[in-house]
């Protein structure tokens, strides 16, 4: 699992490459991923890219004075739709045993208000 600016990194560089292939970015378009108040800088760019190149979401042909030689690899194409995925089973989960709980919760209730009216019924 990424980190918040290892993730947008990795999103600016899918938005950049587009249909595939290496591109060419200076640091400037890359630096332009993160808000102002991470103050991520030129140093921790690099950091940044070495990480991602290092655990293979991206190849990196040559990365020389703030120009960068850039592709993603399938797996960092594939990173953002398995996240989304998960994000979706786990909402798809949470819905299910809301009303799993609410079923037992007004099945439970059923059963306690006849067994209560059992007494009333047998003295008839």
């Amino acid at each position: 699992m990424l980190d918040e600016r290892e993730s947008a990194l990795l999103k600016t560089i899918n938005g950049l490459c587009g249909e595939g292939g290496f591109k060419i970015a200076e640091a400037g378009d890359l630096l332009a991923a993160f808000p102002p108040s991470w103050g991520v800088e030129r140093a921790q760019l690099d950091r940044l890219v070495r990480a991602l190149e290092s655990r293979r979401y991206i190849d990196v042909k040559y990365a020389e004075d703030g120009v960068y030689c850039i592709c993603p690899l399938p797996e960092g194409r594939r990173y953002f739709e398995e996240a989304s995925a998960a994000r979706r089973e786990g909402e798809l989960g949470r819905r299910e045993n809301f009303f799993m709980a609410a079923l037992g919760g007004f099945l439970g209730g059923l059963i306690g208000a006849l067994l209560a009216l059992i007494p009333l019924l047998m003295r008839a």
